[in-house]
C-alpha cells in the first residue's frame, strides 16, 4: 500500500469527510491504492454468475440453487457464504422465462456480501465503513426505498430468516452505504457490476477532475492517481458523472445519486468554461447561442445571446427535449459496431446540426464513438479509408482531445485512448501524401512526429491500467506500434 502521507483525510460541513494532497504529487503518481469491502450485481440487473458477473441461462448452483455458472464460481469464497444462507433457509432463486431481463431477486446479493463482510470483520466495519454517508432520510422519499424494503429488507429478514443476526435498521443502513457510496467497475469479464471502496468514497466530487481510478481485475483493487500535478494542501477531486455529460443531466445525476447539488466551477458556467457542452444554436436569428440564465438552477430560463432576438424556453423543456435525444443516443449505443453504426451517426450529426452547438455534448459524444469506430469496422478499415474520412477521424480525435484539457486535464483513460486513436490517420495521411509526391522524405520524417508523440503518451498514459483491460491492452499495442514507427523513422 502507498504510505498515508501522499494524502490527508479532512471534515467539512459542505463535503463531510474529504481527501487532500499531503505533498506536491506528480502528474500520473500513485497516491494511494484500496481494496472493496464488497462487490456484486447492481440493483435491477439481469441474471449474472455470482461468482465471476458473467451472464448466466438456466445454470445454478447444485447448492442453493442461485445463478452459477461453473463448479469453480461455485466454490468462490465470494458465493460461499451467501450460498450456505440461502442454502439453510431453503430459499431459491425463482425460475424465469428470459434470462436477459432485470431479475429484482438479485438486488438482495450485494447488501447481503456487506452484511456477511461486518460480520467477517467487525472492527473494518466500524473504521471504514459505519462512517458513511446514507442520507436515509432523503432516500425515504424516493420510490426505491419501498423497492429495497420488499427486495432487500424483508427478504433477507423474513424470506432468509436472519432477523437474529441483522436487524431491520441495519439492513436499511447498508441499502443506504450502497446506494450512496458504492462505484460502477467492470468484472473481469467486462460486465458491469458494483464495489464499494472505503478510501475512494471519502474523495470527494468535482466536474473538473485532478485525480483519476484504475481497477484492478484479479482482486478489484483500485489505484487512484494525480491526473495532474498537485500542490500540497489540494482537495483531490474524483469525478461521479459522466465526463462528456452537459450540465443539465450531470447535476441531475448527482442529485439523484449522491444527493447533492454540484456548483463546481463548470456547472456554474453557462459555457462550461468555453467547452460549449450545454450550448445550442438559435434558429430565431443567425448568430444566437442559447445558454442557460443560472446553470445552478435547472428550472431556470434558457435565452439566445443576441440582443435583439427574443427567444426563450424554459430549464423543464430543454431537460425533456435532451431526453429525447439521449433515447436515440442509447438506440445508436446498442447497435452493433459495423458500417450502419457509423452511417446512422453521421445521419443523426447531420440531423442536430442545426440544433446544436458543434461542440455540444451530444455531438461530441456520437463524434467520440465515430473517431472510435472509423478505421476499425467492416468497409471502414484504416487501410480503406480515403484521405477525407481519414481527416474527419482527426478532426473528432483533436476535438475531443481540446475539450479534455478543460473539462479532464491531465493523464484520464479518455485522453490515452484518444491519443491512440489520432496517430493512425495522422501516419497514413503523411505516407499517402509521400506516395503521392507531394511532400519530400524530410517533411515525411517531420509529420510522423506527431504520431510517435501521440503513441508514447497513449502507452505511457494506457501503461497504468489493467493488462487486461481493453484499455491495458491498446496501451501495450501502443507501446509495440511506438517501437515499430520509431524503427522505420530511422531507416528512412
Amino acid at each position: 500500500m502507498v504510505d498515508i502521507c501522499h494524502y490527508k483525510v479532512l471534515q467539512n460541513e459542505v463535503y463531510g469527510r474529504y481527501l487532500t494532497a499531503n505533498k506536491d504529487l506528480e502528474c500520473g503518481e500513485l497516491i494511494f491504492t484500496d481494496l472493496p469491502v464488497t462487490v456484486g450485481p447492481k440493483p435491477d440487473t439481469s441474471p449474472l454468475c455470482l461468482g465471476c458477473y458473467c451472464p448466466v441461462e438456466n445454470s445454478v448452483c447444485s447448492r442453493c440453487s442461485w445463478p452459477i455458472c461453473s463448479t469453480e464460481c461455485e466454490q468462490s469464497p465470494q458465493h460461499v457464504p451467501e450460498c450456505d444462507v440461502f442454502s439453510e433457509a431453503k430459499v431459491r432463486f425463482q425460475p424465469i422465462e428470459d434470462w436477459t431481463a432485470r431479475s429484482p431477486q438479485l438486488d438482495c446479493i450485494t447488501p447481503l456480501r456487506l452484511l456477511l463482510a461486518r460480520e467477517k470483520d467487525l472492527e473494518r466495519w466500524k473504521r471504514e465503513v459505519e462512517v458513511m454517508e446514507t442520507h436515509t432520510e432523503a432516500r425515504k422519499n424516493r420510490p426505491t426505498w419501498e423497492a429495497d424494503q420488499v427486495n432487500i429488507v424483508n427478504y433477507l429478514i423474513d424470506h432468509c430468516k436472519l432477523r437474529n443476526r441483522f436487524s431491520k435498521e441495519l439492513v436499511e443502513q447498508v441499502c443506504g452505504i450502497l446506494e450512496v457510496n458504492a462505484v460502477e467497475i467492470p468484472s473481469h469479464g467486462g460486465f458491469s457490476i458494483r464495489a464499494v471502496y472505503p478510501r475512494l468514497a471519502i474523495a470527494c466530487h468535482s466536474c473538473i477532475p485532478n485525480i483519476t481510478h484504475t481497477i484492478l481485475h484479479k482482486n478489484y483493487e483500485v489505484q487512484i492517481r494525480a491526473a495532474v500535478p498537485i500542490k500540497t494542501a489540494e482537495i483531490l477531486h474524483l469525478s461521479y458523472t459522466h465526463i462528456l455529460s452537459p450540465t443539465l443531466i450531470r447535476r441531475e445525476h448527482l442529485l439523484e445519486s449522491k444527493f447533492f447539488n454540484c456548483e463546481c466551477p463548470r456547472c456554474a458556467d453557462p459555457t462550461e468554461l468555453g467547452t460549449h457542452l450545454s450550448t445550442l444554436k438559435c434558429n430565431k436569428c443567425d448568430d444566437g447561442l442559447i445558454l442557460s440564465t443560472n446553470p445552478l438552477d435547472n428550472e431556470a430560463e434558457w435565452k439566445c445571446t443576441e440582443k435583439n432576438c427574443q427567444f426563450k424556453t424554459s430549464g423543464p423543456a430543454m431537460r425533456k427535449m435532451l431526453g429525447v435525444v439521449l433515447a436515440e443516443l442509447e438506440q445508436l449505443d446498442a447497435l452493433d459496431p459495423g458500417p450502419t453504426a457509423i452511417e446512422l451517426r453521421e445521419a443523426t450529426i447531420k440531423k442536430y446540426k442545426s440544433v446544436f452547438h458543434p461542440r455540444h455534448s451530444i455531438l461530441l459524444s456520437i463524434k467520440h464513438a465515430l473517431a472510435q469506430l472509423y478505421g476499425r469496422v467492416e468497409n471502414y478499415t484504416i487501410d480503406e479509408l480515403p484521405d477525407v474520412m481519414l481527416e474527419r477521424k482527426v478532426e473528432f480525435c483533436r476535438l475531443i482531445l481540446k475539450t479534455l484539457e478543460v473539462i479532464s486535464p491531465g493523464d484520464s483513460r479518455m485522453r490515452g485512448m484518444m491519443l491512440y486513436e489520432l496517430h493512425a490517420p495522422l501516419m497514413f495521411l503523411a505516407r499517402n501524401e509521400f506516395g503521392a509526391g507531394l511532400i519530400t522524405q524530410e517533411k515525411l520524417k517531420e509529420r510522423l512526429q506527431e504520431p510517435l508523440q501521440c503513441l508514447a503518451d497513449a502507452a505511457r498514459i494506457l501503461s497504468r491500467e489493467d493488462p487486461q483491460s481493453p484499455e491495458g491492452i491498446t496501451g501495450n499495442i501502443a507501446q509495440q506500434s511506438m517501437e515499430q514507427l520509431n524503427d522505420s523513422l530511422n531507416s528512412l
